[in-house]
């Protein structure tokens, strides 16, 4: 095989061929401070105040500042006035949670610094329904980016929350919690939004909902729906603004009060998200000739496609002495990926990229995940309370990634040719039981320990279609196990000094459960990778303070947090000595030591305050096992050392006829952050630091609403991640926010 090399270095293949094994996808909260949601299980009314409340423990709803973990939150009315649709909208307020971002559908959650290959280490919900992102062959946790439709909250937890929440949630869960069918009245509302972003034609977004008790006080039905048009700010050789996005969703809900006592609740989502290219641009062709400002090199036609089926059933029975909870879930989700591969056929194949060598690579991949949990809160009269639950989980995966061959026109024809075609077929079960116990000692003293014992199994098998060049596939591979079992802990002691200030001491741990790697693309080239990696694991060490002051004017929370991560699942490389494939495996050690605050503050009646931050030093403790791929005391990639974020707010009348008027201002700041553990590593990029600016204003009457929201007022460029096909081979593409963008949305709800 005829290699071409870059600077001396040996190409590795990894992002590409052996991608096609390992399908490597290319790669306020307002302070986050305590602004009020409903109940989970409530109807869709927002409060105001400090006293969001949460139901973050699945034992009972309770305000975020009585709740003695790190748990922020932000109610639905607030995401409406920031403007936001999706994830990317805002998180960079809420301090520790950062992001590996390759634009919609394909992002990596990070919370407190912790980061690695393999699954996510962020548990990610829909309501009951699990919704995690997974990476058997992305390379990134790769997670779907739910749009802000109808959503009563969105909570973050931060630190492990595996023995409530299961494996991914190593490091933390995002909650979105949906609005429920109400069955004592006819509600809703509908809003549309102009946006123009720089660079960009004008777009469009609009959602709405509608509440109807069908048999009032027993039965209701809740319909909603999103829809955006947003015009693309990069070109390419195929068409202006490529990287437009198209996305719809709806979602039916229903509710049925059997009794006082008994709740059904249904629900049923679809979600489509469309790009006919992805967020990056390039500044040099394939020649090595600059390229127009915002451009792309691409030969071939790279269209991204995702669509979501989410399906939950939840029952709830209250006793005096407590609630009894079963949920079943099914959530079905189907990527297409597609992206250049004509420059790796000139350097693999020696076919010009123009011609002969015009090729893409096409990843397609199925999974659906059914899940089901039982459990039982208590609600005891006295000191002691338990919570116990069993859960479990059973996926399908099935991946189909192709190398076609794409005519002049950058498509790829029905009856292509291929350079290599291949299939992953993944079957996973786990089972779980789970459950915590508290007692209050004294008033305002109580120390909660909790468990979760798990057993997970996962059997993949891979067959080889197409040889790499055209030839006929080996067929199956041998059938791949992994399994994994054990018992977790959490335990949590917290005192309310007084009412007005609540502290807490936890240590918990976290894991992940270890996974196979394909080794038939390797082995194409006689290269060898171990076929499997082990667990990870992490205990975390937290004392947090939640305080009330100045007559409920003012809110200070801060968390300091120690982080012991061992058995690190990160990436490595085998090689022949010209060609090197990527593969999982496990690292040696990393610590997390770091700090958080959160302030919201209220000096005067319509005027709202919030600053947040957060510091913290995730570094290697010890040499990885292949100490090339990364060394003690690096830091971890794709983490921060400072984030930060503050926000005004002002609300006011403007006459005596109930006209109400707002404006509000907004600032982030994303520290410096690296794409690798150190810069020997041959693709190694530095991510620089950048600050975002938001300004907003609104009127409003009754129901009536207008609102003006500016995002990235200085259009700030930072590059925030980079598209790198092959390293070497291809140019770089870079990810960059999205540009200013100016939205005018109406509201009216009724």
């Amino acid at each position: 095989m005829s290699i071409k090399q870059s600077r001396s270095r040996t190409l590795s293949v990894s992002g590409f061929l052996a991608g096609t094994a390992l399908c490597c996808v290319p790669c306020c909260i307002l302070g986050a401070t305590p602004a009020l949601a409903q109940d989970a299980a409530a109807g869709a009314t927002e409060s105001t105040g400090g006293d969001i409340v949460v139901t973050a423990s699945k034992r009972t709803s309770s305000t975020i500042q009585n709740t003695p973990i790190a748990v922020q939150a932000l109610g639905g009315e607030a995401l409406k006035e920031k403007g936001a649709i999706d994830f990317a909208d805002f998180y960079h307020a809420v301090p520790a949670l950062s992001v590996q971002d390759e634009g919609p559908g394909d992002k990596r959650y990070v919370i407190r610094g912790i980061n690695s290959a393999g699954a996510s280490t962020v548990g990610l919900y829909l309501d009951e329904t699990v919704i995690t992102g997974e990476n058997s062959q992305d390379g990134g946790g790769q997670a779907p980016d739910i749009k802000l439709f109808d959503i009563s909250r969105v909570e973050v937890l931060k630190g492990p929350q595996g023995t409530t929440f299961g494996a991914s949630s190593m490091a933390g869960t995002i909650r979105y919690i949906t609005a429920k069918a109400d069955v004592d009245a006819v509600s809703g509302y509908a809003q549309s939004a102009l946006r123009a972003t720089k660079g960009a034609s004008l777009g469009l977004q609009t959602d709405g909902a509608v509440n109807l008790p069908i048999v009032p006080g027993v039965f209701a039905v809740r319909a909603s729906g999103f829809y955006a048009d947003l015009p693309g700010w990069i070109d390419n050789r195929f068409q202006k603004g490529a990287n437009a996005e198209k996305s719809k969703a709806g979602r039916l809900s229903a509710r049925l009060q059997a009794t006082p006592d008994l709740t059904v609740d249904l629900m049923a989502m679809y979600q489509d998200v469309h790009q006919d290219a992805k967020n990056y641009y390039n500044k040099l062709d394939y020649d090595g000739n600059a390229l127009p400002a915002h451009y792309q090199a691409d030969q071939v036609r790279a269209p991204y496609g995702d669509q979501s089926e989410i399906y939950n059933a939840t029952v709830n029975y209250k006793q005096p002495f407590g609630t009894f909870t079963g949920t079943v879930s099914r959530f079905v989700r189907d990527t297409s990926f597609v992206r250049d591969a004509s420059l790796a056929a000139q350097a693999f194949l020696g076919l010009p990229y123009g011609t002969t060598g015009l090729s893409a690579l096409k990843q397609d991949k199925h999974r659906r995940v059914d899940s089901g949990e039982l459990r039982f809160a208590s609600s005891f009269d006295g000191p002691f309370q338990i919570l116990v639950g069993g859960f479990f989980q059973n996926e399908n995966r099935f991946y189909h990634s192709a190398w076609p061959k794409a005519d002049s026109t950058g498509n790829i024809p029905a009856n292509a040719g291929e350079f290599l075609d291949r299939t992953v077929d993944t079957r996973i079960k786990e089972r779980a039981l789970f459950g915590e116990a508290s007692y209050e000692f004294v008033p305002g003293l109580t120390f909660t320990a909790g468990g979760r014992l798990f057993d997970f199994k996962l059997e993949q098998v891979s067959v080889a279609n197409v040889a790499f060049g055209g030839g006929t596939g080996a067929g199956a591979g041998p059938v791949l196990h992994t399994k994994d079992n054990g018992l977790i802990g959490r335990f949590n002691l917290a005192y309310k000094l007084s009412s007005q200030v609540n502290t807490y001491i936890q240590i918990a741990q976290g894991y992940r459960s270890g996974g196979t790697n394909d080794q038939t693309a390797a082995a194409l080239a006689n290269v060898v990778i171990p076929d499997g990696y082990g667990s990870d694991s992490l205990w975390s060490y937290e004392w947090g303070v939640k305080s009330t002051l100045l007559d409920r004017k003012l809110f200070l929370n801060g968390a300091v947090y120690y982080i012991d991560w061992t058995n690190i699942q990160v990436s490595e490389q085998a090689t022949d000595g010209t060609v090197s494939f990527g593969y999982t495996g496990n690292g040696g050690k990393a610590t997390v030591k770091g700090f958080e605050m959160t302030l919201e503050a209220h000096p005067i009646h319509g005027l709202e305050i919030n600053l947040s931050g957060n510091y913290n030093t995730a570094k290697l403790a010890r040499d990885n096992p292949v100490a090339s791929t990364g060394r003690k005391g690096d830091r971890i990639p794709y983490v921060p050392e400072v984030t930060g974020s503050a926000s005004i707010a002002y609300t006011a009348p403007i006459d005596a006829s109930g006209l109400m008027g707002s404006v509000g201002a907004d600032a982030s700041y994303q520290g410096s952050t690296a794409t690798k553990f150190n810069s020997t590593i041959s693709n190694y990029q530095a991510l620089p630091s950048y600050w975002l600016v938001g300004l907003r204003a609104g009127v409003n009457k009754g129901p009536w609403s207008v609102n003006l929201n500016v995002t990235n007022l200085f259009n700030d460029q930072t590059t925030i991640n980079f598209n790198e096909i092959v390293p070497g081979v291809y140019p770089l593409g870079y990810y960059t926010n999205r540009p200013r963008t100016v939205s005018l949305s109406a509201m009216v709800k009724f």
